[in-house]
């Protein structure tokens, strides 16, 4: 099974929800946050959060969390002044094929592939405006891995 990263902007109000019914039916919880505007990164969420973690970035976007990964509009303002000023070259930049696939980031089989690079940049100006998106209306970031 494949695990892929979702990302959802949000108010105060769908998080109050998605908390309450995350303490009741987690399941119902990500259907609900999955009606929110937003985007996924497909499987390229670990390779993304590997290439980013020499650049230092002020937030983990990319951080796990149970069920739910929620941010601050604060945070998620800082996450966009970062993703914004860092263009992906940047993050090609740290690409580096063997120690990813020896050291198991996933998906494992996945950067052998030519295209592999492509396919990181692709999730990666998926995700920034969603965050620039977000901060300019002072929402929150719902992420989650299903």
């Amino acid at each position: 099974m494949s695990m892929i990263t979702y990302f959802r902007r949000t108010g105060p109000d769908a998080v109050a929800e998605l908390r309450r019914l995350a303490g009741d039916d987690p399941g119902r919880a990500r259907e609900y946050a999955d009606g929110l505007p937003g985007t996924h990164t497909d499987r390229a969420w670990a390779g993304l959060h590997f290439l980013l973690l020499d650049l230092n970035p002020p937030v983990d976007v990319f951080a796990p969390g149970d069920p739910f990964l929620i941010l601050t509009a604060d945070e998620v303002r800082a996450a966009a002044v970062f993703l914004e000023a860092t263009p992906f070259t940047a993050l090609a930049a740290g690409y580096d094929r063997p120690l990813m696939e020896s050291i198991g980031v996933y998906p494992e089989d996945l950067w052998e592939a030519d295209w592999a690079l492509s396919y990181l940049e692709d999730a990666w100006v998926r995700l920034v405006p969603v965050f620039r998106s977000a901060a300019a209306a002072g929402e929150q970031v719902v992420a989650w891995r299903a």
